[in-house]
């Protein structure tokens, strides 16, 4: 269908509720996942303010329709509903599910003012060093010779 974006689709109020709290909190748990693993983690203050952000994550996102769930399968529902046992797994949840979750569901809120300045994460990078050296050479290194200079 040309023309079709996600943000033409109409959302409920009570989604586009859930949308701004789930991202909000989103917002802060993957601010957290920013610094290293090791000064989160050892600070309580922060390993706490990690869990209580996903928990309220996790609350925003029951509140979500099925709808919205189910167009959106590249978000790991089942694994951010699950309460992680421990902050080692929580800083594992965070990291693998907050930036999919603000990628994945920003574009749902296009053009309403609430969301103008959320952040928006990168996508992940992908190796292109060896798809450009794979393009060139079939995969292969160049052959050099014994002095170090290409044959």
């Amino acid at each position: 269908m040309r023309g079709y974006s996600v943000a033409d689709v109409a959302l409920s109020a009570r989604d586009k509720k859930a949308l701004l709290a789930l991202i909000e909190k989103a917002q802060l748990v993957y601010l957290l996942t920013r610094y290293p693993k090791k000064q989160v983690l050892d600070d309580a203050g922060d390993a706490q303010k990690l869990e209580d952000g996903l928990a309220e994550m996790r609350a925003a996102a029951k509140d979500l329709s099925a709808k919205i769930r189910e167009d959106h399968g590249l978000i790991r529902w089942e694994e951010l509903d699950k309460e992680p046992d421990s902050p080692d797994l929580a800083w594992r949840v965070a990291k693998r599910v907050t930036p999919t979750v603000i990628r994945e569901l920003m574009p749902l809120l296009e053009g309403e003012p609430e969301a103008a300045f959320f952040l928006r994460p990168e996508a992940p990078k992908t190796r292109a060093k060896a798809a450009k050296r794979g393009a060139k050479t079939g995969g292969r290194r160049p052959r050099r010779s014994q002095n170090g200079t290409p044959r």
